[in-house]
């Protein structure tokens, strides 16, 4: 593979030098289509990756012409092993030779962790252009000629990534689902343009950061986030003076979205911290610390718990370099924060907040964060979703959910104890009740005093009472206990109630399972829950019920998930769930246009039916048709011929309604 693939890139070159265009077209057509192939076959992709990367370190001057294969690679794969290829490795002499071809990458401890998943191939590109990076300040003329190349192509390629994490559909949306498709393709391009951020210089620089703020200022997860962080430092830590002139007026726009502000307070102490020399350090000190001080006092609490934790850090690591360089008496605001720095450091609340985060400040090196070692996080745990480390942000979160449940739990204690206290004050108020100490401290602490408990009590002193109307009449217990047994009726009828409903619309639920199993994107799946729930479906199939808990589908679906059955039959179940269902007793339709489907307004739907709705674009799978009793088909009279999934299932699911609306009459 290596001698075919080296004739043709350097065929390639040539072509497109001096031979011809249509012959250096024909040498990309061929390298195009290997890796098409190899995104059907993670061992070819593999293996492609190795030999293309290897040539490419060999030849730089022709990476210009291969940026669209390059982002391909980069942007290919999971962190799914292969386990089939581990097992072959003891008896099958190919896996043995493939193995020892991979292990020839130049970069051998990440080639050990990664030889046998698909994300070999965007280490591969990596470790090309880290590689790369070194060779720049070649010596010879050669070598200058190839550095050249190498740094051009560097930048081309971090220009074409930064411009498709802005400008693509897909890698520039805000509102994706955590480890959804979306989210690992953004992870990835965002891994590869950290690596490349050794290749900026002053030409570009500007259209650099002019991306980079807009990424910043979307909406993105954590995970992502970092990776955002990671390379705005490597920027401003090379070019020092951008740092002062683009951050500080960003802390000052007041309608900056915390989520943003968390990511700069977070780049501007690590360009304090790390910027090397103390002259230039305490210009940045300077500078960009005043403006973060007001976060402090955000009511958004991550924010104001993130910049507590690294104004803290910046203090202790700088402030005694600060002092040193002044003297005489302290002015206002050195004065100031001192206190602060001391305050951050004993207040138990920011102890318990650095605790928490393990030392994460301490160990971040934002270069080392840079190389393929630090991207691909493999040393460290955490790291099961594209072999990213947990961020800070995480962290924080962490620390504020386990706060606040801790609160909720304070809370709900304080008024147990005030309601107990309340019941026995109101018990003994005007002397009639005569407790001692120990028979009210079995009340207030026994656990097994609940309220079914107090019932019981207030039954047995009923007995009592009657031969005492006047100490019945002026009991306030009696009232209290009597509102209580009204409120617990209330409830039971609330509750029975409730079933009463359900029972009433299962009664009046139809026969028509739609399975939506293939869909991926939550408006969609949102909405044909809705439109189940308007058409009384026995039940929606989706892939993943977690989507209930998405902010965007409780939005679409407004509240239907509460009233419509949904269950999770997984894309690897479907032909399960199907069979299942036919032997039950219904028929498995599909909504699809194929060689003998039938128009929906000449089909007769069964009572009993499961219908099947493909995916967005591609539709139903082959291997799903072969499954179904019959296929039905929209008919289509426009130009395009193209619907939503969302709107055909809604027509599919009309017509069904339609039909046994007819049939009932």
């Amino acid at each position: 593979m290596t001698t075919i693939l080296e004739v043709h890139i350097l065929l390639g070159i040539i072509a497109h030098q001096i031979i011809s265009e249509i012959v250096g077209r024909y040498c990309s057509l061929f390298i195009e289509n290997l890796l098409d192939e190899g995104t059907k076959s993670p061992r070819t992709m593999r293996l492609s990756a190795l030999h293309l990367t290897g040539l490419w370190l060999r030849h730089p001057r022709t990476l210009k012409y291969y940026i669209k294969e390059l982002k391909l690679l980069s942007l290919y794969g999971s962190v799914a092993f292969d386990e089939d290829f581990e097992a072959e490795l003891s008896e099958n002499h190919e896996a043995k030779i493939e193995f020892s071809l991979l292990a020839q990458s130049p970069d051998p401890e990440l080639t050990e962790v990664f030889i046998n998943t698909e994300t070999y191939a965007r280490v591969s590109v990596a470790v090309l252009f880290n590689k790369l990076s070194h060779f720049i300040n070649g010596g010879g003329k050669v070598e200058k000629e190839d550095s050249a190349a190498a740094l051009h192509c560097g930048k081309i390629f971090l220009l074409e990534l930064l411009d498709s994490v802005v400008n693509d559909s897909d890698l520039s949306k805000e509102l994706y689902k955590k480890f959804s498709g979306v989210h690992r393709r953004k992870v990835r391009a965002w891994q590869m343009i950290c690596i490349l951020s050794q290749f900026v210089e002053e030409d570009i620089v500007g259209k650099v950061t002019s991306n980079l703020h807009i990424c910043l200022y979307r909406n993105n997860l954590p995970v992502v986030r970092q990776y955002l962080e990671t390379f705005a430092i490597q920027i401003y830590l090379k070019f020092p003076i951008l740092a002062d002139e683009q951050l500080v007026p960003i802390f000052y726009d007041h309608k900056m979205r915390p989520q943003a502000l968390s990511s700069y307070v977070f780049i501007a102490a690590n360009v304090i911290l790390h910027s090397g020399e103390l002259p230039v350090q305490m210009k940045h000190l300077d500078n960009l610390l005043p403006p973060v001080i007001p976060f402090l006092t955000s009511h958004h609490h991550s924010l104001r718990c993130f910049t507590q934790l690294l104004v803290y850090h910046v203090l202790c690591k700088l402030w005694p370099a600060f002092r040193a360089c002044k003297s005489g008496v302290k002015p206002l605001e050195e004065r100031c924060f001192e206190d602060l720095k001391l305050y951050l450091a004993g207040n138990v609340d920011c102890m318990r907040l650095r605790a928490s985060m393990e030392g994460f400040l301490e160990n971040f090196d934002p270069v080392a964060s840079a190389t393929p070692a630090g991207v691909f996080n493999f040393r460290n745990e955490g790291s099961e979703f594209e072999c990213v480390a947990v961020s800070l942000m995480d962290l924080v979160m962490a620390f504020l959910n386990d706060v606040r449940d801790e609160l909720r739990y304070s809370f709900a204690a304080d008024e147990r104890t005030i309601t107990n206290e309340s019941l026995t004050a109101n018990g003994t108020s005007d002397g009639i009740f005569s407790l001692n100490e120990a028979s009210l401290k079995q009340t207030v602490d026994d656990p097994n005093l609940d309220f079914q408990k107090k019932i019981t009590l207030y039954g047995h002193e009923k007995q009592a009472a009657y031969d005492d109307r006047h100490f019945l009449a002026s009991s306030s217990m009696s009232t209290i206990l009597s509102e209580l047994e009204m409120e617990d009726q209330l409830l039971s009828s609330a509750i029975q109630a409730r079933k009463e409903v359900m029972e009433k619309v299962r009664e009046r639920q139809q026969q028509i399972i739609i399975v939506a199993s293939l869909l991926d994107r939550i408006p969609n799946l949102a909405g044909l829950a809705r439109t189940c729930e308007v058409f009384r479906a026995a039940c929606l199939a989706v892939a993943d019920t977690s989507i209930m808990q998405d902010k965007q589908f409780q939005l679409i679906s407004v509240t239907a998930e509460k009233w419509i059955p949904i269950i999770e039959v997984p894309v690897c179940s479907i032909k399960v769930f199907l069979e299942k269902k036919r032997r039950e007793g219904f028929s498995i339709l599909g909504l699809e246009q194929t060689a003998n489907s039938t128009a929906l307004d000449q089909f007769a739907f069964p009572n009993k039916t499961v219908l099947v709705l493909g995916r967005e674009k591609e539709g139903i799978p082959v291997d799903i048709i072969h499954v179904l009793d019959a296929c039905v088909e929209i008919p289509q009279l426009g130009i395009i011929r193209s619907l939503n999934v969302h709107v055909s299932g809604a027509i599919a699911l009309w017509e069904y309604t339609r039909q046994q609306r007819s049939r009932q009459q």
